[in-house]
């Protein structure tokens, strides 16, 4: 892959993760301020409803960039989410704040997108890894920065990090115009049906399948976590935005020096698949961590192990799935896999925000650590994967 455009990319993802991250800290305080109330339910319904239309869109934003090129739709979906943004500022009621969430998540797509970008330009297995890897530790910078702010704007006011949010895909819009290359139907000509439907529908694709299988339940596991974190954090340690960004940004610095730094020599010794499995246990092991500790400092090895987890699992997972398709539905690939982060996204923390309300902090990531060893012992029974002269393609390739 052109090192310039993985470059832009990266800087794209990271301006996008922050962008995100900013309002990670504020969401509970910003329920609080229009509820009076800093209820489970009410603050995971915010990232519930973003998931829930980002579920629904991004499987339409990711054939739309296969047809129509990568940068176009790049650019009108940040665009929306900078409107949207601003519509969240404000809200003056939580059901404001609701169906502005509701926007931001029917367009975003960068990382979908992203996705489909590198697996369009890089053949070699261990090389779309890495590049994987890349954007991946892009989105770890991004979450360095964005909680980092967030959470010194949010104890001034909750409201000032989304209006930072909007500015930042104002930025990204500008990177996307100027730096990204422009990809149209000449040089992505419209592909076949048979070709450009959904993957999981092609009969034979048992791989692919059981994969998606394994990334839901990861992610599951990981977006109950997340959503339920910042305010587990605030009940159990006492913790405002100031601290809980402190936590939030050590996980995005392990999870950059990881994916950045010791993915690409770990992919010489050891395969994908296996770094995969080593790093969602440390992932299940870091969420029994979380439900035994008492003290707060606590997470900062709690958070080493989740973060490193992470960093080590979810590039392998990507690549895997993306063998398995042909290069005419990688965009649609990124789009399925986008929408099962978000579908997790919805499920997860309103399973939490119920959880935590009626079963406690403990049992609450206890839940989430078993969702993620399932996971494990499916790709651990997994055959090996091919060779990458017999990568898996859909028998329509």
């Amino acid at each position: 892959m052109n090192k310039k455009i993985l470059l832009v990319l990266c800087l794209v993802v990271a301006v996008d993760a922050a962008s995100f991250g900013l309002l990670l800290p504020v969401v509970p305080f910003f329920v609080n301020e229009l509820t009076g109330s800093f209820n489970a339910i009410a603050v995971t319904s915010v990232t519930a409803t973003y998931s829930g239309l980002q579920f629904l869109g991004a499987p339409l934003i990711g054939r739309l960039s296969d047809r129509w090129g990568r940068r176009s739709v790049l650019t009108v979906t940040v665009a929306i989410s900078a409107i949207a943004l601003i519509g969240q500022a404000l809200s003056t009621s939580l059901l404001i704040l609701l169906l502005f969430s509701a926007l931001n998540g029917a367009s975003s797509g960068v990382f979908a997108i992203s996705q489909a970008l590198v697996a369009d330009t890089v053949e070699d297995r261990n090389q779309r890894t890495v590049g994987f890897g890349a954007i991946g530790a892009a989105l770890g910078l991004g979450f360095i920065i964005g909680p980092g702010i967030g959470g010194a704007l949010g104890a001034i006011d909750p409201r000032f990090p989304f209006v930072v949010a909007s500015a930042f895909c104002l930025l990204n819009v500008v990177l996307i115009r100027l730096y990204l290359p422009k990809t149209t139907r000449s040089n992505q000509p419209e592909a076949s049906t048979e070709k450009t439907k959904n993957p999981l529908l092609t009969q034979g694709n048992h791989r692919l399948k059981k994969l998606i299988s394994i990334y839901f339940l990861f992610y599951l596991g990981f977006s109950a976590f997340s959503g339920i974190f910042v305010l587990a954090a605030k009940e159990r340690f006492n913790w405002g935005p100031q601290p809980t960004s402190l936590v939030l940004v050590y996980v995005g610095v392990v999870a950059v020096v990881v994916q950045g730094a010791l993915l690409p020599r770990l992919l010489k010794a050891i395969r994908p698949d296996k770094l995969s499995i080593i790093g969602l246990s440390l992932v299940a092991v870091a969420m029994l961590g979380v439900s035994v500790i008492s003290e707060g400092r606590e997470l900062y090895v709690t958070q080493f192990l989740f973060a490193g987890g992470v960093g080590l699992s979810t590039p392998g997972l990507r690549s895997a799935m993306s063998l398995c398709v042909n290069e005419s539905q990688q965009g649609v690939l990124g789009g399925m896999t986008q929408s099962v982060v978000s579908l997790t996204s919805l499920i997860g923390p309103l399973l939490a925000g119920q959880m935590y309300e009626s079963a406690g902090y403990g049992a609450t990531f206890q839940t989430q650590a078993v969702l993620v060893l399932i996971a494990v012992g499916l790709l651990a029974s997994m055959p090996r994967l091919p060779a990458e002269s017999q990568a898996v393609n859909t028998p329509s390739a």
